[in-house]
């Protein structure tokens, strides 16, 4: 390869818009999917690999499965469900039934498994993407999936270092500071990472947060920056230290101190926690001066490489240094291109690039559907509640722009009647028994998890709460019980607990307090 060859490996775009021009003219390194439907993406996987010089790494955060990412894929539930049953073996199924189902369709990188370590309540944006707040527990489940997905043969990523639970701020929107000691970190926050390592994870993802006590170096804050999240200037982080995924002392921790040699990767370069403090070009060459391997959907690619490609003719990057990221690129895209089906040096025949295994998925939903009955959680029932027998006011409560993503569960309670409320309504004035079914859960950007007004005033009735999203949410529910996630399996899961039809099994992951 030449130099801007080289360069073009260690960027990762996103599956849309011009991403065919960067595969061709910029050779980057791999593709990362959102939303979409497993046909197009076979398509598109099979189309992109065919015209790229050197084989793609075809990434997707599958933290909950297929269906997190793909529309018509199974959706398994999430991480904190998962742990809620407390049989590790599930995270090891669910990890090897994901790669089984994206390596079907040519996605070939698993940005899963959530290592983090969720103890501060309001976090907004880990919440029950994370296994629990215990440490040892958590790196139990992400051992399991790590192990799980890479028998498939694809790699996983454990994600975020050094880690993004005890945090309340969202780092889409704006730099968390994580102030702990190294003494707390090695206690908490590494102990899934370094899990995660002994299992033989092939790669890491960075997260955008601040850890002063390993890296004070004070962060810049840029006069103007665009942020696709909507960061408010009252947002942005002012006198924190430099975000990990530019922070050459935390990247020598996960080198040195945990003895990790694979594949690094940053979490999206377009999210406010260093959109606000790094334009694309500058981010980008600190990053790989920091010894990242790979930039995972820079806002400006175009300018990205070009700041790398200048850094290097002046000096400030040495060649060298590109060429120990590529290497690392190469080994995990060895692990997932067959022998011979491409010489990775970029010189073969772009026809003989293997092919998605079927566009005819083999779903899996009956295995998610095993989980999600074991993973309903009942918190408490001091008003002995249930089983619910009698007709009810379903009242529905989320923060999202679906009409109702708990439609399912609605529909299931076969309910007198459904009334929908959200931060701005005042109060709510019903005589029947109320369900209250809450749809508040994380999501990337959103800034914060928070139940409106009205409905905290129904924790002084007799109603029974079920969250389908973050547990604490229900802290002051006296009859309460937890599915976890907005996924049908759950939904329908939860609807058959309350009923007595399923017992209720699942141990909460975390404290509500």
């Amino acid at each position: 390869m030449d130099l801007l060859e080289k360069i073009g490996q260690l960027f990762v775009v996103p599956a849309r818009g011009d991403v065919e021009r960067h595969v061709r003219e910029n050779h980057v390194g791999g593709i990362i999917w959102f939303e979409s439907t497993t046909q197009y993406a076979a398509q598109m996987n099979a189309h992109l690999q065919s015209i790229a010089k050197t084989p793609l790494l075809v990434s997707a955060d599958l933290e909950s499965g297929m269906g997190m990412r793909f529309t018509d894929a199974t959706w398994w539930p999430p991480p904190m469900a998962i742990a809620a049953t407390g049989d590790p073996s599930f995270a090891e199924e669910m990890g090897r039934v994901t790669a089984r189902e994206a390596l079907a369709i040519g996605v070939n990188h698993i940005l899963a498994p959530v290592a983090d370590v969720n103890v501060d309540p309001r976090n907004p944006v880990i919440n029950t993407r994370s296994f629990g707040e215990d440490p040892h527990e958590v790196a139990r489940y992400v051992a399991a999936f790590v192990r799980g997905v890479q028998s498939e043969g694809a790699p996983a990523t454990a994600k975020h270092f050094p880690g993004h639970g005890d945090t309340h701020v969202d780092s889409h929107r704006a730099l968390p500071v994580l102030d702990v000691t190294l003494e707390r970190l090695n206690r908490v926050e590494l102990v899934p990472f370094r899990a995660a390592i002994e299992a033989g994870v092939a790669s890491i993802m960075m997260g955008h947060l601040a850890v002063p006590s390993i890296d004070a170096t004070p962060a810049p804050v840029r006069a103007e920056f665009e942020n696709v999240y909507g960061t408010a200037r009252d947002e942005v982080t002012h006198g924190g230290a430099l975000p990990a995924t530019v922070s050459p002392a935390i990247i020598q921790l996960l080198r040195r101190d945990l003895g990790f040699g694979g594949l690094i990767i940053t979490d999206s370069f377009d999210m406010g926690g260093l959109a606000a403090h790094f334009d694309p070009g500058e981010a980008a060459v600190r990053a790989i001066e920091a010894g990242e391997d790979q930039i995972l959907f820079s806002a400006d690619t175009d300018a990205a490489i070009a700041a790398v490609r200048d850094a290097v003719r002046g000096g400030r990057l040495s060649e060298s240094r590109i060429d120990q990221s590529v290497e690392r690129v190469m080994i995990a895209k060895s692990t997932v291109i067959p022998s011979g089906a491409r010489d990775l040096g970029g010189r073969g025949n772009a026809t003989r690039t293997p092919p998605p295994r079927s566009l005819a998925l083999a779903r899996d939903d009956i295995g998610a559907e095993f989980i999600a009955e074991r993973a309903i959680t009942l918190v408490r029932d001091d008003d002995q509640l249930l089983p619910l027998t009698q007709s009810v006011t379903a009242i529905v409560v989320t923060d999202f722009p679906e009409p109702n993503p708990i439609e399912i569960a609605t529909r299931e309670l076969n309910a007198k009647r459904v009334i929908a409320i959200d931060a701005t309504t005042e109060h709510v004035d019903v005589d029947d028994p109320i369900v209250l079914l809450l749809a508040l859960r994380p999501k990337s950007g959103a800034g914060r998890i928070a139940l409106p007004k009205a409905a905290q005033a129904l924790a002084k009735r007799n109603v029974i709460a079920v969250s389908f999203g973050s547990p604490y949410v229900l802290r002051d529910f006296r009859t309460a019980v937890c599915a976890y996630g907005i996924q049908p399996v759950l939904q329908r899961a939860a609807i058959r607990a309350i009923r007595g039809e399923a017992p209720m099994s699942g141990i909460l992951p975390v404290t509500l307090g």
